[in-house]
């Protein structure tokens, strides 16, 4: 077996090749650019201590050092090598733990990758394009929660702007966000504007499922208490713009985020349950990743920050903790939407949710009860790679 490591950097890449039985490719560590020829310079280096030693079996490992690795992981990959992502944090103890000096540069590192991956070879699974599928839908996901934080932000300034301009106005819709509100304010920012406007032009701005009309919305801003300020028109109407462009942004995530989801394994296991969408179902598995790293759903709670904090100090020890929140907050924010829905829909959770209000826990405790249950049916679907089945 010939393992390779490689300590990542934004312009070059430290490179160590070492063979199980001790034998290295060279004296030290070589470095190659982060282009095209440094990766055909690392191929070409791999090849030639293949054929030198006859071993044709690689391994290479790759510090996960976010989005520095990703091309030359990409590359390795589709050249058929077997590559592992190791945590920084590992290797760092490894090398500290193996001598007592304080040393530490980019050649030093790749050695000690190297030398990681050769002591710890059956902890470590080859990285996959099906884990590349993963990962896209890790960065998709995590940017549209991004986007989605980005439009409230958005719509609290908005909802403020309209406090002042024309308080009245919202109470006579439904939705404070709809199409109807949107277009009529952009077109008449100011309830000085409305008010002389004709009810031919406002009802071509109302969506037909809206109930109030053109004529109503007129009165209502000849009497409104708000004002009629250029600046608060502008700035409203530069809000619903921002608005309208984060809805946008969202729609085309949404749409390539369906299609990373199809491409994984588990994307009709996911949504096969109740309550779990294709948003909610894409971050909860690419928050997961490969189901098969964790060993128990208690694992898989402990990722997500669902399980119990733990408070001990002398012969005292707490029995009731809160939740750790430790781990992926993504994930848990995926599984929590999830239950909110879930316990309408299907009556084993649904039967679940009452029990925990019976024995007199809030709404809120029931739902987290529900989040460690519906986290355990999840680790067991993706584990068996079974489709969600509602008990009789």
């Amino acid at each position: 077996m010939i393992y390779v490591g490689i300590d990542v950097a934004s312009q070059k890449h430290d490179c160590f090749l070492l063979r199980d039985t001790g034998e290295v490719f060279s004296k030290n560590s070589f470095t190659i650019k982060n282009d095209f020829e440094g990766y055909k310079k690392l191929h070409n280096s791999i090849q030639s201590f293949v054929e030198s030693t006859k071993d044709s079996n690689v391994r290479i490992g790759l510090e996960s050092t976010g989005h520095y690795c990703k091309n030359v992981l990409l590359f390795l990959i589709k050249a058929g090598y077997q590559v592992s992502l190791i945590n920084p944090i590992l290797t760092n103890m490894d090398r500290k733990a193996s001598t007592v000096r304080k040393t530490k540069n980019d050649k030093i590192d790749a050695e000690a990758i190297c030398r990681f991956l050769d002591k710890n070879r059956f902890d470590f699974k080859p990285y996959t394009i099906s884990s590349y599928h993963i990962d896209a839908l890790k960065s998709l996901t995590r940017q549209r929660f991004t986007l989605v934080k980005q439009q409230t932000q958005q719509k609290l300034i908005f909802q403020r702007l309209v406090n002042v301009i024309f308080p009245e106005f919202i109470s006579l819709f439904s939705s404070d966000y709809g199409e109807s509100v949107l277009n009529i304010l952009y077109a008449y920012p100011t309830p000085k504007r409305l008010a002389r406007a004709h009810e031919s032009s406002i009802n071509k701005l109302i969506h037909h499922a809206c109930k109030t009309s053109a004529h109503e919305i007129i009165e209502t801003a000849k009497t409104t208490i708000g004002q009629s300020e250029d600046y608060l028109a502008f700035e409203l109407q530069h809000t619903i713009d921002m608005i309208r462009f984060y809805q946008s942004q969202v729609e085309i995530y949404n749409k390539q985020i369906e299609i990373e989801l199809n491409e994984t394994e588990y994307g009709k296991i996911i949504t096969s349950i109740p309550g779990v969408g294709i948003i909610t179902g894409a971050m909860i598995i690419s928050e997961i990743g490969d189901i098969n790293n964790f060993t128990s759903a208690d694992q898989l709670l402990a990722f997500a920050g669902l399980d119990p904090g733990v408070y001990q100090s002398g012969q005292f020890e707490a029995s009731h903790t809160k939740v750790s929140k430790r781990g992926s907050k993504y994930l848990r924010w995926a599984i929590h939407q999830a239950s909110s829905l879930i316990w309408h829909s299907n009556k084993t959770f649904k039967d679940y949710y009452l029990k925990k209000i019976n024995e007199g826990k809030h709404h809120y405790v029931a739902i987290g009860h529900i989040d460690k249950k519906l986290t355990r049916v999840i680790f067991s679907l993706l584990k068996n790679k079974k489709t969600f089945t509602p008990q009789k």
